[in-house]
């Protein structure tokens, strides 16, 4: 599997889990077109069958992640899945370490701390860009960017996929969400795999 179609499918999940109504319709289609391998192809095809309108999955993204009277919500943040609170020193300490790794930092005037799902991918997608751009003869430079992704994989995203996944079928959520975060472990399980 290309290293920049895992890349598009990780900046595109990073949209999904950080923008409420990303119209993500032409997006999702160009990457089924593409040929996604057989992991890839049903949670994307699930998806993308079930994209709601802007509006509709605006109040589905605020039920499921943001605040429900009927069920708790699913919260998309490392701190709180692995501690049970926002910002857990250990669990930024971490990601900052991996941010810092891949020079880059979230926007000083985002809304969500860095341990959001959604700007995790996005990391992961620009560290698999980064990769992609890397020419044969830079072999420092991609083992680095090698050993961010993976750790990024295995401290942060794998436990934070695992659990969203876990959650999200208890709280009845969407086809949509349901299959973004089928699609987000399926993509882990890709990229652990183009990286070995």
């Amino acid at each position: 599997m290309a290293l920049a179609f895992l890349a598009e499918l990780s900046e595109v999940l990073a949209e999904v889990f950080l923008e409420p109504d990303a119209e993500l319709n032409e997006r999702l289609g160009q990457l089924l077109s593409s040929g996604p391998g057989p992991s890839l192809l049903g949670p994307l095809r699930r998806m993308a069958d079930a994209v709601q309108d802007p509006e509709t999955q605006a109040v589905e993204y605020a039920r499921l992640f943001m605040h429900s009277r009927e069920a708790d919500v699913v919260h998309l943040y490392g701190s709180v899945q692995a501690r049970g609170f926002l910002m857990a020193p250990e669990v930024l300490g971490s990601l900052k370490e991996i941010y810092d790794g891949a020079d880059i930092s979230p926007q000083e005037d985002l809304l969500v701390p860095p341990d959001h799902l959604g700007l995790e991918l996005a990391c992961l997608g620009y560290l698999l860009e980064q990769l992609e751009d890397a020419e044969e003869g830079e072999a420092t430079e991609r083992e680095r960017l090698t050993s961010l992704a993976r750790r990024l994989l295995r401290e942060h995203l794998d436990p934070l996929v695992r659990a969203v996944n876990t959650q999200l079928p208890q709280i009845q959520a969407h086809p949509y969400y349901l299959g973004a975060a089928e699609l987000a472990e399926a993509l882990l399980r890709a990229t652990e795999a183009e990286l070995a």
